[in-house]
């Protein structure tokens, strides 16, 4: 386990741990690699981020907290209700968002589904924007909710 924090800033991104069957950390560079179940886990607006993925690479600045995180291999990130399913997602903390990509990457609320092949989260504001490559279009299955 790996863990990296700034005890006086609640909520921070940087407030993170690193979970895998095995992990390298490269003081000299200042970069981890973890792989086989990984779990990155880190708070946003008191939500927990959960991303799990077989490979990771997190790269940290020179007091330690988490500048870069890249994800690859069936990457699942649960985050305020909503689950995204993609090949590899790159998530840059220093400007708060998220890209992740692969053939089917899905976005899923309660029975509601996004597909295409890249997937945008921008952390602070909680929206993610759904693209497709040029030979396939964005898909939604969306079922409204009954009135009361």
């Amino acid at each position: 386990m790996c863990i990296a924090a700034e005890p006086q800033k609640k909520d921070s991104a940087n407030d993170i741990k690193i979970n895998a069957d095995n992990m390298q950390y490269d003081t000299s560079h200042q970069h981890a690699d973890a792989n086989g179940n990984v779990i990155l886990t880190y708070l946003v607006k008191g939500s927990m981020v959960t991303l799990k993925a077989e490979n990771l690479h997190a790269e940290f600045d020179d007091q330690g907290n988490l500048t870069t995180a890249k994800a690859e291999g069936k990457v699942e990130i649960d985050y305020a209700e909503t689950k995204l399913l993609a090949t590899q997602c790159v998530h840059d903390f220093n400007a708060n968002h998220a890209v992740c990509t692969g053939d089917d990457v899905t976005l899923i609320q309660e029975k509601n589904e996004v597909h295409g092949t890249e997937a945008t989260l921008d952390i602070a504001t909680h929206v993610f924007t759904m693209q497709a490559s040029q030979e396939d279009q964005v898909t939604c299955i969306v079922y409204p909710k009954k009135k009361e």
